[in-house]
């Protein structure tokens, strides 16, 4: 057997089977969500983040990370309203420099907060260092 058709055969399996295993993403929705705000932050520091945003929707409801928080601390987001085009539930529409949890502080407490709680009640969990999310 020559060496083309002893390999080729099982790498390509191999990589159907990587192509095919991988979960899809919901319909209008990325898997993976570049998280780069240039008009948030005008000296950037570190490289912008790739969110995984479909392995969030697997595991979390979209109400622990998407919120409208009244005056008593109770997240009052209709969860009908979290949906592909709604500018409203991104981050950035109430988390601009004018408020008093800016994006950066929005994102580094929502997605680290979750990942350490997560790894306090013993938990698989996320990242928590920023070379970890911020990958140059």
């Amino acid at each position: 057997m020559t060496f083309l058709k002893k390999f080729i055969g099982p790498a390509a399996g191999l990589i159907l089977i990587f192509i095919f295993s991988a979960p899809p993403a919901a319909p209008g929705q990325e898997a993976d969500l570049l998280m780069d705000h240039p008009d948030a932050y005008v000296e950037k520091q570190r490289p912008a983040v790739n969110f995984p945003h479909e392995s969030h929707m697997g595991a979390l409801e979209c109400l622990a990370c998407h919120h409208d928080y009244d005056d008593n601390g109770k997240n009052v987001l209709a969860e009908n309203l979290i949906k592909e085009g709604n500018q409203a539930i991104l981050c950035g529409s109430c988390h601009d420099a004018a408020a008093d949890v800016d994006l950066k502080k929005a994102f580094h407490r929502q997605c680290m907060g979750c990942h350490r709680d997560l790894r306090k009640s013993g938990d698989p969990t996320g990242p928590e260092l920023c070379g970890e999310c911020h990958v140059k």
